[in-house]
């Protein structure tokens, strides 16, 4: 049985905080998962079978105090018992109601804290298991390679609008740089919707004859400026200007980029982080690439 370095269960202790903030206000750290207050931090170690031990008011110290406590503790396992019941539990999709997204990130996160320790956790169906594997350092991050604009004057000839896309297009990498991923993800989809809604404006009849075009009750051709992101896209694909897998990839950076409503990003329990950015980024350039190909062979 090994006890988990200081460092190890600091990490633990914030993935069972959670990401984002509450409404009292509080630190926002990047392990993924529900943020929980400090009455649900309580309800959680209750969950996991044992008794929160902290004494802070703080909810990370209150957290760490308790893992702490439980890393003393005796066992027969990998690790001391009660400190195994807090991360299988984390990593149980239980805690989340089935929600395979956010089980999966709370796994990964946590097994990047483990892999130091020689340890991982692994789900047998819907179970989570600890076991021993080779200690290692995680892998850093892929960077973030900055890319220099398309010529968006080919794409949009009004001068002022091709100004504004080429500053977005700086401005979502800085964002994404920054490790502001939710900023840089709606810069992604502000890009998307400005090519694709100018498209459309330069062809609106072929818009409007496409299946896709939002319609009123009357089966009328809804004004251009009420088209959102979802029509925009769709009709883009109908008349030839993105390839089917493009299409079915926007709509993913539509709906990452709609977080932008804290509503959704609440119910969501969504939290953008550098892999998410780098997806969007993909296809965001493959979306301009298709446009432009277009552009060129017409």
């Amino acid at each position: 049985m090994k006890r988990l370095d200081d460092s190890t269960l600091e990490l633990v202790a914030e993935t069972v905080c959670g990401a984002g903030q509450g409404a009292g206000g509080g630190p926002s750290y990047e392990a993924p998962g529900p943020y929980r207050t400090k009455s649900e931090l309580s309800a959680f170690f209750r969950r996991a079978g044992v008794e929160p031990a902290g004494q802070s008011s703080t909810r990370k110290w209150f957290v760490l105090e308790s893992l702490q406590a439980l890393n003393r503790e005796g066992g027969s396992g990998l690790v001391p018992a009660g400190l195994e019941r807090v991360l299988l539990r984390l990593a149980s999709p239980q805690e989340y109601r089935g929600d395979a997204e956010t089980t999966r990130a709370v796994l990964d996160y946590l097994n990047k804290a483990l892999l130091v320790e020689g340890l991982e956790i692994v789900l047998n169906g819907v179970k989570p298991q600890l076991r021993e594997r080779t200690a290692a350092v995680a892998p850093p991050p892929p960077k973030f390679k900055r890319e220099a604009p398309p010529d968006f004057l080919r794409l949009v000839p009004e001068a002022r609008l091709a100004q504004i896309l080429t500053f977005r297009w700086g401005e979502a990498q800085r964002c994404v740089e920054a490790k502001a991923y939710l900023a840089g993800i709606v810069m992604m989809g502000s890009i998307l919707e400005g090519v694709l809604l100018y498209r459309s404006e330069a062809n609106l009849e072929l818009s409007n004859r496409t299946a896709s075009s939002p319609k009123d009750r009357s089966g009328k051709v809804r004004p251009l400026h009420e088209w959102g992101l979802s029509q925009l896209i769709d009709v883009a694909h109908d008349a030839g200007w993105l390839q089917g897998d493009v299409k079915r990839f926007s709509h993913a950076l539509r709906e990452s980029r709609n977080i932008v409503h804290p509503y959704v990003q609440r119910l969501n329990s969504d939290a953008p982080d550098a892999d998410t950015c780098a997806i969007c980024w993909q296809v965001v350039r493959a979306a301009v690439a298709d446009v432009l190909q277009v552009e060129t062979t017409a």
